[in-house]
């Protein structure tokens, strides 16, 4: 990106997060980075021959990385133009550019005709979409049937402050609330009450918890070596603008964090409901 348009997004007091990703290229991963694709590929069964659609691609991490794990044909659909241009440089570098395609577009309008992707990944874009359950009657508009949403939530364990909830909302640009692991759950398994024209179920087949690791010590090594890596800047005011506006950014998130914690759901759309089942179980783990 040119210097000029840096400078002219950073007289803008109130740039968020998702602006910002955008602006310094930054690879936005989702929780758990590349192993959480990798867990996903095994435990969805992707391969070559799947379809899979990454809403909220951002710079195209996600869906670029379970290309070529996996050999996957993709689409990554953004709000954000930028992130989109990015990410088709992105796809381009790693090799997979004829498999993966990017477009701008709208969650909650999504242009894909109805069942034509074997793997929808919306990782944890919906807790940034103000009409949730419109979103997702799009995610299963366009799953196939038997085909997995992929979600991977964050959430809060602990009683998070208040100053902190505020903080991370203003810079998402959307409210966040005490969410917790069991409102995600029910929101995607009781999407087949809301009315929709096709009738779909959904069923959670595998999940799976972590907790976050406090990261404080490597916060500022982290923001130097993105932007030296990824933004040519002359201006040195222009980059200390950027250095203290990502160091916001990182520690607010990892301070945030501390309270929280993310899952990897899978659910499977379904055209009829199985019966509830009664016996379950839990791993065994070594004492």
């Amino acid at each position: 990106m040119n210097n000029k348009k840096i400078d002219d997004i950073l007289n803008m007091d109130n740039i968020n997060y998702s602006t910002f990703v955008g602006l310094i290229n930054e690879r936005n991963r989702p929780s758990g980075g590349i192993k959480t694709i990798h867990c996903v590929a095994v435990n969805a069964l992707i391969n070559e021959k799947k379809r899979m659609l990454e809403i909220g691609s951002t710079t195209g991490f996600t869906i670029v990385n379970m290309s070529l794990l996996t050999g996957c044909q993709g689409v990554g659909i953004d709000i954000n133009q930028k992130s989109v241009d990015e990410s088709i440089i992105y796809a381009k570098k790693q090799g997979v550019g004829g498999r993966v395609k990017f477009i701008q577009g709208d969650a909650t309008k999504l242009p894909f005709k109805n069942e034509e992707f074997d793997v929808v990944w919306a990782s944890n874009v919906t807790s940034f979409i103000s009409d949730k359950e419109k979103a997702i009657r799009e995610y299963l508009r366009v799953l196939r049937p038997g085909g997995t949403l992929v979600v991977v939530p964050i959430y809060y364990t602990k009683e998070v402050p208040d100053d902190v909830l505020r903080d991370v909302s203003e810079a998402i640009g959307v409210k966040v609330d005490r969410w917790n692991k069991d409102f995600w759950v029910q929101l995607f398994t009781n999407i087949s009450t809301i009315p929709m024209q096709l009738k779909v179920n959904v069923e959670l087949y595998f999940e799976r918890d972590f907790e976050y690791v406090d990261r404080t010590d490597f916060i500022s090594e982290y923001v130097n070596q993105i932007i030296e890596n990824n933004i040519t800047i002359q201006s040195e005011e222009t980059k200390k603008q950027i250095k203290k506006r990502f160091s916001y950014f990182m520690e607010l998130f990892n301070e945030n964090l501390k309270y929280a914690g993310f899952s990897i759901l899978l659910f499977q759309k379904r055209l009829e409901k199985d019966e509830t089942e009664l016996f379950l179980s839990k791993p065994v783990r070594d004492i």
